[in-house]
């Protein structure tokens, strides 16, 4: 129940900071501009992001394992491995604009990051 709630939690707050970051972009007038029906998209591309790479923290329940929980590299592995890829996919999707790729992964890349540091200092204060 622990790694589901991480990756909930995980979610709720870089979820919250990309719809946040949208909101801000759009006040400045740098992105979402246009007086069209597509003008709060980028609301929803936000949110369907962070849902695509918390399903890719999905291998976080590998960590049930010992042999997995107790290696910092299996660890780390299960933690980053599918969202990285998923950045990297959405990277190479819009390389002509790669810029809103970046700013919608950062939060939950962020975040996910000081997840794996606690959890491995805890791993680390049991041994």
């Amino acid at each position: 129940m622990k790694y589901l709630m991480m990756i909930l939690y995980c979610l709720l707050i870089s979820t919250v900071a990309s719809l946040a970051g949208v909101f801000i972009l759009q006040t400045m007038k740098v992105m979402g501009t246009a007086d069209t029906d597509f003008r709060n998209l980028p609301y929803g591309i936000a949110v369907g992001f962070n849902i695509c790479l918390a399903l890719g923290t999905l291998p976080i329940l590998f960590n049930l394992n010992d042999t997995v929980k107790f290696s910092p590299l299996m660890s780390g592995l299960s933690f980053f491995l599918l969202p990285l890829i998923l950045v990297l996919f959405s990277l190479l999707l819009m390389w002509d604009e790669p810029w809103p790729g970046i700013l919608f992964a950062l939060p939950y890349l962020s975040v996910l990051t000081i997840f794996f540091v606690r959890f491995r200092r805890e791993q680390h204060l049991k041994q």
